[in-house]
């Protein structure tokens, strides 16, 4: 008997597995940290967002839970290697969201924390910068960027939390 696994797909997600055939669904949840990194301009938030290695696709830099490390210690490492920014992250995460991960013939859940981060340093070069396109936008921009409805949503929310500071 095939075990039913809550696997829920956005339409980019649902065209990619409909391109690749037959999926193996694994059960349970893959946890991981992300970075919604800040910083002011103006008078005005920006964030970072990133493109994804594989898809191209707007996100937030994110990845598995390093060994020894804090789950807010990984989101602040990934932003490091994954868009050349270093900051400092709140120990809290302002909520989380999850997405389906495809890897044919794979498919599973990945729950992502999403740390904010708040900026202190920019890198011009830095590990996967050849691999990835960043962005600081406003949160207004990273709306009609981000992949995932529920990453700007948590992101919105924080940014509106913090007082004194236009969100746009």
């Amino acid at each position: 008997m095939t075990e039913q696994v809550d696997v829920s797909l956005n339409d980019r997600q649902a065209e990619e597995a409909a391109d690749v055939g037959p999926l193996s669904y694994v059960a349970g949840i893959t946890r991981q940290a992300g970075a919604m990194a800040w910083r002011e301009r103006d008078g005005i938030k920006q964030i970072v967002i990133i493109t994804s290695r594989r898809t191209g696709r707007w996100v937030f830099p994110k990845g598995g839970i390093d060994p020894g490390m804090t789950e807010a210690m990984t989101a602040a490492n990934e932003l490091y290697e994954e868009a050349g920014v270093i900051g400092v992250p709140d120990e809290h995460p302002i909520g989380t969201y999850r997405t389906a991960k495809i890897r044919p013939p794979l498919i599973w859940t990945v729950e992502i924390a999403l740390y904010p981060v708040r900026i202190t340093d920019v890198l011009d070069a830095w590990l996967e910068s050849g691999q990835r396109e960043r962005r600081f936008v406003t949160m207004d921009e990273a709306e009609h960027l981000l992949a995932e409805p529920e990453m700007a949503a948590l992101a919105r929310a924080f940014l509106e939390s913090q007082s004194g500071l236009a969100v746009g």
